[in-house]
Parts: C-alpha cells; sequence; structure tokens
C-alpha cells in the first residue's frame, strides 16, 4: 500500500472539486500551493457547491481504493495518511483515548482570506475520505480555532453503538458556556416548563435534545427562544437539535 500516491491522487480529487474557481494564474503554481489560492477565490454563493463536491470526490476516491486492495483502513491509517500528505490543517499532536485519536493543534494561517470555509473545505474532505475507506471509522471536528476561538480539535474513532448522548461526533462543552446553559436550561424549566439538555459541541454547533418532548407544534418556536438566548452572549453559535424524530406515515 503507497501511502504517498494515495495522498497524491487525494489531492487531485480535491482540486477537482475546485474546478469552477481555477485560473490560469495558478497552473505554474505546485498543486499544495494551487490549492491554498482557490480556496480563497471560491465566492460564497459557490461554497457549499464546493464542499458537497470535495466530500463526495474524496469518498469516491476512497471506495475505490478501498475496492481495489481489498482493505479498509482503521484509525491509525488514517492517521498515517494525513501525516504523509503534510495537510496543514492535520498536523499537530495526536493523543490516544480508548478507541480514538485527538489532534490538537493551535490556529494555522492556512488560506487566511478564505476564513473558516477553509476548515470546513478540509473536515468535508476528510470525512468523505473516513467514510469511503473506514467501516466503523469515522471523523468529527471538536473545536476550530477561526469558529470560536479555542484550539483546532479533530478527533478519528470507531464507533459501534455508542450509549445515547456519548458520540465521538461531538466534544465537550467548552467550560465558559456552561454556567449560562445551566442558566437557560433553568428558565426554560421555569418559564416554558420544558426541560432541555446540552449533550455536547463540536465547532460552533451546540447539540441539545428536549428529554421530555416538546408540545405539539411547539419545537421550532422554543429552539428559535434558545437560540436568540444563547447568541445574545455567544453570536457565533448554532444550534443542532438531535431530539428523536416520529416516523410520519406509518401505519400501524
Amino acid at each position: 500500500m503507497d501511502l504517498k500516491d494515495l495522498a497524491n491522487r487525494w489531492q487531485k480529487a480535491r482540486l477537482s472539486a475546485l474546478e469552477q474557481v481555477r485560473q490560469d494564474v495558478v497552473q505554474s503554481l505546485p498543486l499544495v500551493l494551487q490549492e491554498e489560492h482557490l480556496l480563497e477565490q471560491v465566492p460564497s454563493e459557490k461554497q457549499e457547491e464546493v464542499l458537497r463536491s470535495v466530500f463526495l470526490n474524496s469518498r469516491k476516491l476512497a471506495q475505490s481504493f478501498s475496492r481495489h486492495h481489498g482493505m479498509a483502513f482503521e484509525i491509525h491509517d488514517f492517521q498515517a495518511l494525513v501525516q504523509q500528505s503534510e495537510i496543514p490543517c492535520y498536523q499537530g499532536t495526536w493523543e490516544s483515548r480508548n478507541n480514538a485519536l485527538v489532534l490538537t493543534r493551535g490556529a494555522c494561517t492556512y488560506a487566511s482570506g478564505a476564513k473558516d470555509f477553509a476548515c470546513t473545505y478540509w473536515r468535508e474532505a476528510l470525512d468523505g475520505l473516513v467514510m469511503g475507506l473506514g467501516e466503523e471509522e469515522r471523523s468529527a471536528r471538536h473545536g476550530c480555532a477561526r469558529i470560536d476561538g479555542g484550539a483546532c480539535v479533530d478527533v478519528l474513532f470507531t464507533e459501534t453503538n455508542p450509549a445515547p448522548g456519548k458520540s465521538k461526533h461531538f466534544g465537550v462543552i467548552p467550560a465558559m458556556l456552561v454556567e449560562d446553559l445551566n442558566e437557560i436550561k433553568d428558565q426554560f424549566l421555569t418559564n416554558m416548563k420544558t426541560e432541555v439538555e446540552f449533550v455536547g459541541y463540536s465547532a460552533g454547533t451546540l447539540y441539545f435534545h428536549y428529554p421530555k418532548g416538546t408540545s405539539c407544534g411547539s419545537g421550532a418556536i422554543y429552539t428559535s427562544a434558545l437560540l436568540s438566548k444563547i447568541q445574545t452572549k455567544h453570536p457565533y453559535i448554532k444550534l443542532q437539535d438531535i431530539s428523536p424524530r416520529a416516523v410520519l406515515g406509518v401505519e400501524s
């Protein structure tokens, strides 16, 4: 297995996702500099399309590689690949924790003109690769310096039947949020007679659910009120409701 060759193929798959913003001026640059330059040129209205393309291209390449070699990667294989790729976003300090590898690093200047779009681009690229080459292996971003000002934290993990609320897809809620969130929880219980539980945090997204549900049709109203209260003090935060959803249209 030639990791260098795979890293080169992955780079070309990512660049193909940036074809819509390719410019003659970058053709003479090394591929690694082309990618950084092009990321800074993606207009905001094209960013979602690029993110979707880089995920799909990465997954397609990984699936092809897996079929050709008749193998799947484990988390240490992905660690070796991103280190071999010399991608700034995935260089830092690695730590083993149970069935996971945690990469922590400080803020970087890579494609600074693209702001946090560059960070999301790399997250989607790695996610596609992991999904295509792994079986139960997954990747998740727990922290992003350009979004929340803390350390950048990425996790490679193996997950089988996780306990409710214990998924490694999101990390620990930052200490600076805990006091404010506890106050909001008390307000919701007192004023809206609704219990809310915050279960994790990942790069600017706060995950929560309603343990006892909400009254019919009021979930969106409660979530809007919740977001408004949180963004008063922490405007960069987004909310993701992970409450179970009823299955509609199923006859008993």
